[in-house]
């Protein structure tokens, strides 16, 4: 099996007042899904101090909601283990999802 590429698409939406992704999943020269994916501060979270050289600043955690996520279902699990890479490099510290995912676990999730 050829190894799944995965696109990402950064949108900031005024309405909830989140960026969202988009992403798309190619095998080859072949598209094999999609998802989309929401991040959010953490309500009522205690901001950390962190600090960098001489700068002190409040580290807000966040959180993100896979909001649709339609691949092909043999890739459903390595495409979800992209997503979940992405998520937590980026540092969302956890991962919901808005709808039920059929058979595919998910840790974390």
């Amino acid at each position: 099996m050829k190894d799944i590429n995965m696109k990402v698409n950064p949108l900031y939406s005024d309405v909830d007042l989140s960026i969202q992704f988009h992403f798309e999943f190619t095998q080859g020269d072949t598209k094999v899904g999609e998802a989309s994916v929401s991040t959010y501060s953490i309500a009522n979270d205690t901001h950390s101090p962190s600090q960098t050289k001489n700068v002190t600043y409040l580290k807000t955690q966040k959180c993100a909601v896979i909001d649709r996520f339609d691949v092909i279902n043999e890739t459903e699990e390595l495409c979800m283990k992209k997503i979940q890479h992405f998520l937590h490099v980026i540092g969302m510290k956890e991962i919901h999802s808005g709808y039920d995912i059929k058979d595919v676990h998910i840790s974390g999730l």
